[in-house]
């Protein structure tokens, strides 16, 4: 059996407070009971395990979005609303776990359990902050104490030691359920210090208790919490331990980490484990459509991630990466409509010097229907563990019809190929560059597509095409800044079979400067004289 271990420290924190006239000038933080007019008969709709997961919630929805849960009329809406919401705050939408759902039900079913009242919202304050912040490491009990000149009621004092905050709780009334009875922003440096001074008199003699707790439940605890918490120690390490606590206490760090509680409610009033443990792995990620047929629409997803950010791992002389990529849409209305995966990786010999681009590219393909999608897109190193996930919305627009030009595709390298290899469209293979940013000299290099070119009687069609950069920023010179309309502008004429072309086009760096470029490309069908265009940008550096 697992327990979770409470240091005992009678402490007059809490006293000097209750007995210092401060009991009627503090301001506790709390919650009103109604947030906005008509939400107490709002409630009276709800069925019993609505009412826990909205209470469990009430602490990370806004009062609009609480308002929106509770004026719906049955309970299927509610229930899809709640899925909805649930997948727009998914840490990591391209994959079915949604980290941050089952991290708060955990919490919920805690609090309910270790500090559960019988009156809404089903625990005490205790429970709310277990809900907002998890377990602390550290949890400090005020005992009881019955004096002459004071009464001192039953308290505890717990310390977050990843958020450097301390939250102090009271049982007032004897009643078993614990407020926060004070804001200690109130308190002034020189009066805080007096009371650390006294807590540390009291905690010479620190006596150890246990809440009991299932295996589980301290599995959940270890899993869901942003302090790393120790669950099994040899006593002397305890004592230790509370020791260094002790000279937290009386450290200057305390009265900011006292605040520390009210600065997270007004600023990030939950924070979960996932966000202060994980690491992140940043990546570029770009979405280029283009005609796919039939009224579809293929989707490219393009990656790099910085092999820099990559953990590379030896087995047998090779050292390599492995980089997992996941894409899931979703449409307007939050259904799932498509997903897909990829797996790349880089290798090379352990006695080999590592040449070659600073970014490992990669590319997941989705064959969608023009509309409006919401695109979850994730990656994650296999060997560290680090990840990165973005949402984005993307209105993808019919490509068949009139003239139509596909995405700019902006690529490290295009060449031809005849084998079947990765990033391949027809006989080219165009590798992905999502970043935008081309380091001169080497070349800035594109590819889109021509859709609804019209063709003459053997099926050839008559097309231009015009191209032209320009910059965002004048070019410096010397003290000087300089306007320039365009920096490099092109246009040629060229014909193909069929009423879809493609391009492929390289353009010299050398006359460009270091920083970002707008480009426009512009398609004439010269046999009707209707033109199609498109704009996008990227960066140039030095």
């Amino acid at each position: 059996m697992g327990s979770y271990l409470i240091r005992d420290r009678a402490g007059s924190l809490l006293l000097v407070l209750l007995f210092a006239g401060l009991l009627i000038a503090a301001h506790p933080f709390s919650v009103s009971p109604e947030d906005f007019e008509g939400e107490t008969i709002m409630l009276k709709r709800l069925e019993p395990d609505e009412l826990l997961t909205y209470f469990g919630l009430h602490y990370q929805m806004n009062r609009y979005q609480r308002k929106q849960y509770l004026s719906l009329e049955s309970r299927k809406l509610r229930d899809k609303w709640m899925d909805t919401y649930w997948k727009l705050i998914d840490p990591t939408p391209a994959t079915e776990v949604n980290e941050r759902k089952v991290e708060h039900e955990k919490r919920v079913g805690l609090a309910r359990k270790l500090f559960g009242m019988k009156k809404a919202p089903g625990w005490d304050k205790r429970g709310e902050t277990l809900i907002r912040f998890g377990m602390p490491a550290n949890r400090t009990l005020v005992s009881p104490n019955v004096g002459f000149y004071e009464v001192v009621p039953p308290g505890e004092i717990w310390h977050y030691e990843s958020l450097d905050m301390m939250v102090a709780f009271q049982d007032f009334n004897l009643s078993g359920e614990y407020i926060l009875p004070f804001d200690f922003s109130l308190v002034g440096g020189s009066q805080l210090q007096d009371q650390l001074k006294n807590i540390v008199e009291y905690t010479k003699n620190a006596e150890l208790v246990g809440a009991q707790l299932t295996p589980q439940e301290v599995n959940n605890l270890a899993s869901f919490n942003p302090d790393d918490i120790g669950y099994t120690a040899d006593p002397d390490i305890r004592l230790s331990q509370a020791k260094n606590l002790i000279a937290e206490f009386e450290s200057i760090k305390t009265q900011k980490s006292v605040n520390n509680y009210y600065k997270y409610m007004k600023e990030r009033p939950t924070v979960y484990s996932y966000e202060i443990n994980s690491s992140i792995l940043p990546f570029y990620f770009d979405i280029n459509k283009f005609n796919a047929g039939a009224g579809k629409l293929r989707v490219d997803i393009d990656f790099e991630v910085p092999l820099s950010e990559i953990r590379f791992v030896s087995r047998g002389g090779i050292i390599r990466g492995d980089v997992r990529l996941a894409v899931l849409v979703r449409d307007i209305d939050m259904n799932e409509v498509a997903s897909a995966n990829d797996h790349i990786s880089m290798t090379y010999r352990g006695d080999a010097e590592l040449e070659g681009p600073s970014h490992l590219p990669g590319q997941v393909t989705l064959i969608l229907d023009p509309g409006y999608y919401r695109v979850g897109i994730e990656a994650v190193d296999m060997n560290s563990g680090n990840s990165g996930a973005f949402t984005t919305n993307v209105e993808m627009e019919e490509l068949h019809g009139s003239l139509k030009l596909s995405d700019i595709q902006f690529a490290s390298g295009i060449k031809q190929v005849t084998e079947i290899s990765k990033f391949v469209k027809g006989n080219l293979q165009i590798v992905p560059h999502p970043l935008h940013a081309y380091r001169i000299p080497f070349p800035l290099i594109f590819y889109f597509e021509i859709y609804g070119l019209d063709t003459d009687p053997e099926g050839l069609a008559f097309y231009s095409v015009e191209y032209e950069i320009i910059p965002m920023r004048k070019k410096r010179w010397g003290p000087v800044y300089m306007d320039v309309a365009g920096a490099v502008s092109s246009k040629f004429e060229t014909s193909g079979f069929g009423t879809k072309q493609h391009q492929n086009i390289t353009i010299s760096t050398e006359s460009l400067w270091e920083g970002s470029f707008k480009l426009n490309v512009k398609v004439v069908d010269r046999r009707t004289s209707r033109t199609a265009s498109r704009s996008t940008y990227f960066s140039v550096l030095d």
